[in-house]
């Protein structure tokens, strides 16, 4: 088979495999495996680039597939966020410090931008290639975006979730010696929801889905994750918190949503949460807060439960039954 042949069949079976891949985790993963094995390249990383006035330059990074420290900074940080506040989108080969690098940026429909850093020199051919693989790579990344998002708040979705679950976990686990703080899963319902709904109509109900969206925003970190799980129902993956200022962090927020004029007037949120013990299977965790949540609904709303008081609640009415 002819040299350019090859390369035509060796593409579309680059291009199946990647097409094949069904959440922007497992697809990222992929590439960087891909991109790691060209020759010349000594090191891939890929981040997430959020907006934010507070840093420099504008933008903060998480790295990929996760980071949990609100300040984050590794050895590409620099360069990144140069080559960032400068890049349209696309790829673009730079010099920094005499090394080579060559970057990848997302920019097209997804939030927050995506980027991939490559680290060496690859030949003319594997440019191409990468080229290729890059376009792959964006459209996959917009198309999967659209599907893990919710459409109404634009926050990721209940799959999505369970992903970055998983890795919070996994992070946890892998990091049980670092001085990372621990993770917490927030469950939050809006309180009496459907009298909105009932009382101003679905477009008045859909705003104040907005808005409190908004409110999510703004009082949680770029660290933090954020989801509509369905209906009035959000879940927050509070990271690196201890106790007292995880507490502090769920207070302002409820506050903050007590404080606000919705378009249908003043909503209050109720309010469930647990500690990410990472030897509890990732899929109890939102059972927990869950729970919590249902006991914050169920003692008058509008409240804030810690999982451990409930289960130190039952706990004591178990002794109380036996004795």
């Amino acid at each position: 088979m002819p040299s350019n042949e090859m390369d035509v069949q060796k593409a579309f079976e680059i291009s199946a495999k990647f097409l094949a891949h069904k959440t922007y985790h497992s697809l990222t993963h992929a590439v960087i495996h891909f991109l790691s094995s060209l020759d010349g390249i000594d090191d891939v990383a890929s981040y997430e680039v959020f907006v934010d006035s507070g840093c420099k330059n504008g933008i903060s990074i998480r790295r990929f597939p996760l980071t949990l420290d609100e300040n984050f900074s590794d050895r590409n940080t620099e360069l990144l966020r140069m080559a960032i506040s400068k890049s349209k989108g696309g790829l673009t080969n730079m010099k920094f410090k005499d090394q080579n690098y060559l970057l990848l940026d997302v920019v097209k429909d997804v939030i927050p931008r995506r980027a991939i850093l490559l680290t060496g020199t690859v030949s003319s051919k594997d440019q191409v290639m990468v080229e290729g693989v890059f376009g792959i790579y964006a459209n996959q990344v917009a198309l999967l975006d659209s599907k893990e998002r919710d459409s109404l708040t634009g926050l990721p979705n209940r799959q999505t979730l369970e992903f970055c679950l998983n890795d919070v976990v996994v992070y946890h686990r892998s990091n049980q010696k670092s001085e990372i703080k621990p993770s917490w899963m927030i469950a939050l319902d809006i309180d009496h929801f459907k009298k909105i709904n009932d009382s101003f109509g679905h477009l008045f109900g859909d705003e104040v889905l907005i808005h409190f969206t908004d409110l999510m925003k703004k009082m949680f970190r770029h660290t933090d994750f954020l989801f509509r799980y369905g209906g009035e129902e959000f879940v927050v993956i509070l990271n690196n918190a201890d106790p007292d200022e995880a507490l502090a962090a769920i207070q302002r927020f409820h506050k903050e949503v007590e404080n606000y004029n919705f378009p249908s007037g003043q909503v209050t949120v109720s309010i469930g949460y647990t500690i990410i013990d990472p030897i509890t299977p990732p899929g109890l965790h939102f059972e927990h807060a869950d729970r919590a949540l249902y006991e914050a609904k169920r003692n008058g709303r509008n409240q804030i439960v810690n999982y451990d008081d409930v289960t130190s609640k039952s706990s004591h009415r178990d002794d109380v039954e036996l004795f």
